[in-house]
């Protein structure tokens, strides 16, 4: 057993927290520990990976079958889920620069510093790079998508994709079939993107809402900036109107009755005004 170390470090100091990046200490720890059991049928599988298990022994309760594995294959049986935010997190630590407002004060015009005024900042970048990277022209003009049986229910495109003609009409006179939403996420959920190959699944609702409101639109361009982790400056995820179909109705109608709701209990409201 190897000896432990000590090093002399002050807690919240320059060094100590230098030292913290790509490391996990006890904070650390508790954004990458997975409690809990996995699955049964998956605790079955793992130990029948040389030989099957007797039937009696597939009746036992999920306790006592992990209890027939060793740590290890509990821990890798564990990770084969998705990692906690804690995992990327540490490579982020590794492989990133930290997101300081310091970075951008001179750009904000007095405004504090969030990761929204930031996402705004870099928006303009975002498509940039994304329009050298595809050749697709991206209308200068900002605007806004109404659906067509409900004033209520909008999306605002942060890219509508166009032709070079295009160019020059008002943005009211496109009905696009492409357009493009960016995000500007933390280092961590840049790297998740990367690794796992998707799109922060939080955002699916805002994917489908696209679809729902243009009912012409055949492609949308999820974006994902940075300018902290050298190499994934630009992660391009192409969502198509046939990826999503069979969530769109349900969808739709979910928010129509919602916003009904919505326009029942405020009007309750209101008239207690009158």
């Amino acid at each position: 057993m190897a000896t432990m170390t000590v090093l002399p470090l002050q807690q919240n100091s320059e060094e100590w927290l230098e030292f913290r990046k790509g490391r996990s200490g006890g904070s650390e720890f508790k954004k990458l520990w997975t409690p809990g059991l996995p699955l049964k049928s998956k605790i079955i599988e793992k130990l029948e990976e040389d030989e099957p298990l007797p039937p009696a022994d597939k009746r036992l309760t999920a306790p006592e079958l992990a209890a027939m594995l060793t740590p290890e294959e509990l821990a890798e049986l564990k990770l084969a889920a998705d990692p906690k935010m804690g995992y990327y997190e540490i490579i982020a630590g590794r492989t990133s620069r930290p997101i300081t407002p310091n970075d951008y004060v001179d750009r904000l015009n007095g405004e504090p510093f969030s990761m929204m005024a930031r996402g705004h900042l870099l928006e303009p970048e975002a498509l940039q790079a994304f329009s050298e990277k595809t050749g697709k022209h991206i209308h200068s003009q900002s605007c806004v998508w109404v659906k067509g049986d409900n004033d209520k229910i909008y999306i605002s495109p942060d890219g509508v994709v166009c032709t070079k003609d295009e160019m020059e009409k008002p943005v009211e006179q496109i009905i696009p079939t492409e357009a493009v939403e960016v995000k500007c996420l933390g280092n961590a959920e840049i790297i998740k993107a990367y690794l796992t190959g998707r799109y922060p699944q939080e955002y699916e609702p805002q994917v489908l809402k696209y679809f729902i409101v243009n009912k012409k639109l055949k492609t949308l361009y999820f974006i994902m900036y940075t300018d902290t982790t050298p190499g994934l400056e630009l992660q391009i995820f192409e969502v198509h109107r046939e990826d999503v179909e069979k969530r769109l109705a349900e969808a739709e109608a979910f928010e129509v009755a919602v916003m009904k709701l919505i326009d029942r209990d405020a009007e309750k409201i209101e008239r207690l005004g009158f």
